[in-house]
């Protein structure tokens, strides 16, 4: 008897445990030039920049599609043209997120670049410390 409660007692235990561990959808800081994927846009909020596996809301604008995650995220890519833009971290130019090449972090935020080029500099360069 106790060997079937400590069987089921593990199971449950990992079973849990498995529900919980962090699953990568993209590339992490340490990717190589070679696997950088960027993320498809309606798969993340360009409000909270952040990607994840729950269903995005597209919001067209100037007949340019973004996406939010809820509506407040909607609201804020309608009325506040700001929240529509994001600094490549290389060239540090404002970049339209609808036109964007996104990199998804291993905590799901994502950075925003102007070109697969510009994120694979920005890589190589993190690799590079």
């Amino acid at each position: 008897m106790l060997r079937i409660t400590l069987a089921a007692f593990m199971f449950c235990f990992l079973t849990a445990l498995a529900a919980f561990a962090p699953v990568s959808h993209a590339s992490s800081w340490a990717a190589t030039a070679r696997s950088i994927e960027p993320l498809k846009h309606s798969d993340v909020c360009m409000v909270q920049n952040r990607y994840g596996t729950m269903k995005m809301i597209p919001v067209e604008v100037d007949k340019k599609m973004y996406y939010g995650c809820c509506a407040g995220c909607v609201g804020k890519l309608k009325f506040n043209p700001a929240v529509r833009y994001a600094k490549d971290p290389v060239t540090g130019r404002d970049i339209d997120k609808s036109k964007a090449f996104i990199v998804g972090n291993a905590d799901s935020t994502v950075i925003y670049f102007e070109s697969r080029e510009s994120a694979e500099k920005f890589f190589n360069q993190r690799k590079s410390l």
